[in-house]
């Protein structure tokens, strides 16, 4: 019987891909306006291909680092801005387009209504983190969240499922893993969680680890009650 449930933030409860790139949208608008780009669909192709070449333990590539734009300007030869503010400037955008997700809050409420406990599982900055559960509404639909940056060790590394466990009070084998990544989120199966892939924002090229890929034991489209409900009932057969 499933008492606990980990949720991925990126690419399974809300689409990071469509979020990162609305985003840079706004950022190259932005710096457009000031005169201090002249191509939008450059800027945009040359900041994607250096955040998916970056593979360095704990960058963030939905909420970006520094180094991004940093390498971007030197590559296209920007000079009139610095990339800490155009970082903070992304970031705000990033965050603005944040919105309360009712399929997810009506899930939530119908898992802690079966007293089955919630925390969200990410490889993620605290700050966006946060900003996340205050934008989306989540705050106290939640009884625990564990970020990486935090707990300095990141999915599928199994201390951060054991990290999880720990703060539900909830056993390994009694809980599920909900992510749109078989590699990252798959890593929760060594310690006998049951790992549930969610399909709907799931994005191949989004994939930066090169590991074995897991097979879940079970397949959701989107973190929706109907599809839940199917979901506890065939876990429940384990």
């Amino acid at each position: 019987m499933i008492k606990g449930c980990a949720f991925g933030v990126g690419n399974t409860l809300i689409s990071d891909t469509k979020l990162v790139q609305d985003s840079l949208k706004d950022m190259a608008n932005w710096l457009q306006r000031r005169g201090i780009i002249k191509q939008k669909g450059l800027l945009i192709a040359t900041y994607n291909k250096i955040n998916k070449s970056a593979l360095q333990p704990f960058v963030r590539h939905t909420f970006s680092e520094e180094q991004f734009f940093r390498k971007t300007f030197e590559e296209l030869g920007i000079k009139n801005i610095s990339s800490k503010q155009v970082l903070q400037k992304y970031r705000q955008f990033l965050i603005n387009k944040t919105k309360p997700n009712n399929d997810v809050i009506e899930v939530f409420k119908f898992l802690r209504n079966r007293a089955i406990k919630i925390t969200l599982l990410t490889n993620e900055r605290v700050d966006r983190i946060e900003a996340f559960i205050q934008k989306t509404a989540l705050i106290n639909l939640l009884d625990a969240v564990v970020i990486s940056e935090q707990a300095r060790v990141k999915k599928p590394n199994p201390a951060i499922f054991v990290e999880a466990s720990k703060r539900l009070e909830v056993k390994c084998e009694e809980m599920a893993m909900f992510g749109d990544n078989e590699i990252t989120d798959g890593g929760a199966k060594c310690l006998r969680i049951k790992f549930v892939l969610v399909t709907a924002y799931k994005n191949p090229k989004w994939q930066w680890k090169k590991d074995l890929a897991i097979q879940p034991d079970y397949v959701i489209r989107k973190i929706k009650k109907k599809e839940m409900e199917k979901c506890l009932e065939f876990l429940a057969k384990f």
